[in-house]
């Protein structure tokens, strides 16, 4: 997927939203948005995916931070709060589990666990899940599963990580092996191998951290491991908007489940914004 016009004064957010998210002062937000806006203008055409020009923008965040991982308090917050809710969504008695766990992944993209507080991220999940997906292959999906002996989840963010346990156990209740796949670096706040050990994914499946930093998942700067892992499974499940944006045109089968979060990708989904996806690529 190559980026919108739309996607310019997105990623000059991304960049301001840090800052405050972070607390570094205004100072730091002019400093930021000033280069930002200079790194933007030096590109004479959006021809890589918005995720590409969204890793420059958090390297420029690195570096006025000073930090290599400026969110890691937030992501080991986001973590403790899905934990939390996590046993009283599990305990629901359900007739497909395999519907409802996809369900379940794909709330853990809605929500940003780091900056609710529980009573509104409870309201939320309530509402999310009697909601339905807008783009739904799930016919596919389960066909493709019922012949299949392994899966690859490409995860996507501290906190969501943990809504995506219920899915890997369902996917072993069929007899799956199921990989995990994380970021192989700290970067916003995406899941890295020290979030899959928090909330204690490494003792339900194979974590594998793609050996990149990058926002999305660069298939050619992943390592080795992983690339054996993505091209060898049966069946490869992708979670996020990033991951949509960078692998979208990858040479091989996706499901990808996300939240359309704006225009661009709910137009590149077929879907709607703020609704679930659950879209295939062949």
């Amino acid at each position: 997927m190559k980026a919108y016009p739309q996607c310019v004064p997105c990623l000059i957010n991304q960049g301001l939203n840090a800052v405050r998210d972070l607390k570094l002062g205004k100072e730091a937000e002019k400093e930021i948005a000033l280069r930002v806006v200079k790194m933007l203008s030096e590109f004479e055409s959006l021809d890589k995916s918005p995720a590409y020009y969204a890793y420059l923008v958090q390297r420029i965040v690195k570096d006025v931070s000073g930090s290599e991982d400026p969110f890691a308090e937030k992501k080991r917050l986001a973590n403790r709060v899905a934990l939390k809710i996590l046993p009283d969504l599990e305990s629901k008695e359900v007739e497909d589990k395999l519907a409802y766990a996809l369900k379940i992944s794909a709330v853990g993209n809605y929500i940003d666990f780091a900056i609710r507080g529980d009573m509104e991220i409870e309201e939320d999940i309530k509402r999310l899940l009697e909601s339905d997906f807008v783009v739904c292959d799930y016919e596919v999906l389960r066909n493709r599963l019922d012949k299949a002996k392994s899966v690859l989840i490409v995860g996507d963010n501290a906190g969501e990580i943990a809504f995506d346990k219920y899915l890997i156990k369902v996917l072993k209740g069929m007899g799956k092996e199921v990989f995990y796949g994380v970021k192989g670096k700290p970067i916003l706040n995406d899941a890295t191998y020290e979030d899959a050990v928090e909330v204690s994914m490494t003792d339900l499946c194979k974590v594998i951290d793609n050996g990149s930093d990058k926002v999305g998942t660069w298939l050619e700067d992943c390592s080795k491991e992983f690339l054996e892992v993505f091209y060898g499974v049966d069946v490869v499940v992708s979670k996020g908007q990033a991951n949509y944006e960078t692998l979208s045109s990858a040479e091989r089968e996706i499901f990808f489940l996300l939240v359309a979060k704006c225009d661009p990708i709910s137009t590149e989904t077929g879907g709607q914004v703020k609704r679930f996806v659950l879209k295939f690529k062949p």
